[in-house]
């Protein structure tokens, strides 16, 4: 049985704050450049300068729904103009360089990934190492380097890490109860299979990354004959053991795939990486799963397939065609799958 994931980076959410950001960077570094250009700063003006189009690059990651990629970028992007700045500013390594490193990791502690955080956070602070050391060495271009000490360093630690330290603990107890919210509301009650509206969601996720590999996939659907007359003759409680029964037996035989259960009496598996020609047998395992002896009742199914993507691109297409197929196989007596084939 496949779980629901939470992956807050696809969020519709954070896509959109991550829209933000790398637009308000984008046109940042272009006014900064125009900025320090008329003040005669023009080392940093070309700096800024350059740093523009990466920001501009980071928005094809936006758009293709890599948003901690576009995150990533971003923020290495301003990481390394930090540090340029600084090393080329006048006023040398002091309240700046607490401001705007600090910014960068807590915008990470709270966006990125554990992994990522931790690398962009370990990348954050060598630059920030690097820096503070040319500047104490007075190879920068501060002009009040004979002020600076390592207290100042040490104060700069500690601020970023508390910065990164509270900005992670709110990301990891926000996103885990969102987590939660998330696979329960897409999660089936009686049989602890992903329902419908979670189905949909999780299959449509991989279908985009089977079409990005090029790879085959078949859906199955399976029908109880009778249920609900099952319900009103055997009780609700029997039922839901026959539902229960069902979901396990999926579970086992198509471990790995997505298993759901999308209505009051069907079942939805989804496999991906098989091609084509082995859909019917699949739809056959299926089949035969769900035709058991449970509490004196004898369950039987109607299967139907839809094959990916010779059926259909999506996931809507998908369910459509394998519905039609339980429908032909509701229709017989023996060899109750049926697939598009068999519509013809």
């Amino acid at each position: 049985m496949s779980h629901l994931r939470f992956d807050p980076s696809a969020s519709p959410a954070i896509s959109a704050i991550v829209r933000s950001a790398v637009i308000v960077a984008t046109l940042a570094f272009f006014a900064g450049a125009m900025m320090n250009a008329a003040l005669g700063q023009r080392d940093i003006a070309v700096v800024l300068a350059l740093a523009a189009p990466l920001g501009v690059s980071a928005w094809g990651f936006v758009r293709a729904g890599h948003n901690e990629a576009a995150l990533g970028l971003l923020c290495c992007v301003l990481v390394t103009v930090i540090t340029l700045i600084l090393v080329l500013n006048p006023l040398g390594v002091h309240d700046m360089a607490v401001t705007a490193y600090a910014g960068v990791v807590c915008f990470s502690a709270m966006l990125f990934s554990r992994r990522a955080f931790v690398a962009l956070a370990g990348l954050t602070l060598f630059a920030a190492t690097a820096a503070f050391l040319y500047d104490l060495g007075g190879y920068s271009r501060s002009v009040v380097a004979a002020y600076s000490s390592w207290p100042q360093y040490l104060d700069f630690l500690l601020i970023v890490v508390a910065f990164g330290f509270l900005g992670r603990t709110v990301a990891e107890k926000l996103y885990g109860s969102l987590g939660e919210a998330h696979v329960a509301a897409g999660s089936d009650v009686v049989t602890g299979l992903v329902n419908r509206a979670g189905f949909i969601i999780a299959a449509a996720q991989r279908l985009r990354a089977a079409q990005d590999c090029g790879e085959c996939g078949t859906l199955v659907l399976a029908d109880l004959d009778g249920f609900r007359r099952m319900n009103i003759v055997s009780g609700l409680e029997a039922a839901d053991g026959v539902l229960q029964e069902g979901a396990d037996r999926l579970s086992k035989e198509c471990s790995g795939d997505l298993v759901a259960r999308i209505g009051d009496d069907e079942y939805a598996v989804l496999r991906m990486g098989m091609h084509e020609s082995h859909a019917a047998e699949f739809a056959r395992v299926v089949h035969k799963a769900l035709t058991f002896e449970v509490r004196g009742v004898s369950v039987r199914n109607a299967a139907g397939y839809a094959r990916f993507p010779r059926d259909g691109n999506t996931i809507e297409s998908l369910v459509m065609t394998a519905e039609s197929g339980v429908a032909s196989a509701q229709d017989r007596e023996s060899d109750r799958v049926a697939g598009p084939a068999d519509r013809i």
